[in-house]
């Protein structure tokens, strides 16, 4: 009985396995094919690898490639220090109004991004900030800011007091007993902070729609949906754009994913 339960257990989990990488499968082999042949034989491997297509497709995506490192980079710096400044405020002062300043920040969770559509397009706008690089890189940073001043609070809680008070014996003060003791033993969560901003950012679609025009700041997920192709080309360009938009990502949590599930963990368990 045991045994049967093992099997059927590992031929559902290969099943699930093989559901989720087939459309991964199929976006790669019909990346290489022209339209006629993806139409044909969308399953199999391509007769004649057309890399033509990736240069096609990143002829396209690379301005607007470049525009979201710009602002995933400043979104994903911004926020890791406010988060940190705030966390590390809120861990190790207690002052009147301080907890209903953090679930105040923490409210903002609760709220759906595109109830601030309005609000923040206003904003902007009064501001001189639309099509610009700081009215696409502000909002999301204030709305990632609350989920990384949630996280990196969770870890610094579950530091030991005793840290603090001996960098304090020495003479430390807060700058540097946040640099030099809170911040590097909250790598984990940082890098956690970081994978999470840094999809959210490279991969926010509305609200660059909403805050920016033309090619000057246009971001990689608007410029996708705006992909010319010839009719022999088609889908096959259109994949090879999405692949190419995804390998910074990937290459990303590659490197990072370790530490992205460590401080998961560390963020949201104490003790």
């Amino acid at each position: 009985m045991k045994l049967f339960a093992k099997i059927s257990g590992r031929v559902v989990l290969g099943l699930l396995l093989l559901l989720t990488l087939s459309p991964f499968y199929l976006l790669v082999i019909n990346a290489f094919k022209p339209q006629k042949e993806i139409i044909m034989n969308p399953f199999m491997f391509a007769a004649e690898w057309r890399f033509v297509n990736f240069e096609k497709a990143l002829s396209q995506v690379a301005r607007p490639m470049m525009n979201s490192f710009v602002v995933t980079f400043a979104v994903i710096i911004l926020t890791i220090i406010l988060s940190v400044l705030a966390a590390y405020a809120f861990v190790r002062f207690t002052f009147r109004g301080s907890r209903v300043l953090y679930y105040g920040i923490i409210a903002m969770l609760m709220i759906p991004g595109f109830v601030m559509l309005i609000p923040q397009f206003i904003q902007i706008s009064e501001l001189k900030l639309y099509n610009t690089y700081w009215g696409l890189i502000l909002p999301p940073t204030a709305y990632s800011v609350a989920m990384g001043t949630f996280l990196t609070r969770g870890s610094m809680e579950g530091l030991p007091k005793s840290l603090f008070e001996a960098a304090e014996i020495e003479g430390a003060g807060d700058m540097a007993i946040l640099m030099k003791v809170a911040a590097p033993l909250s790598k984990p969560i940082i890098a956690t902070m970081t994978i999470m901003t840094g999809l959210s950012a490279w991969n926010n679609y509305l609200w660059p729609l909403v805050a920016a025009t033309g090619e000057k700041t246009q971001q990689i997920a608007v410029a996708l949906t705006k992909m010319v192709t010839s009719v022999n080309d088609g889908n096959g360009v259109l994949f090879s754009g999405y692949i190419i938009a995804s390998l910074p990502l990937i290459i990303l949590f590659c490197f990072a994913s370790r530490s992205f599930v460590a401080g998961l963990t560390q963020g949201s368990v104490k003790g």
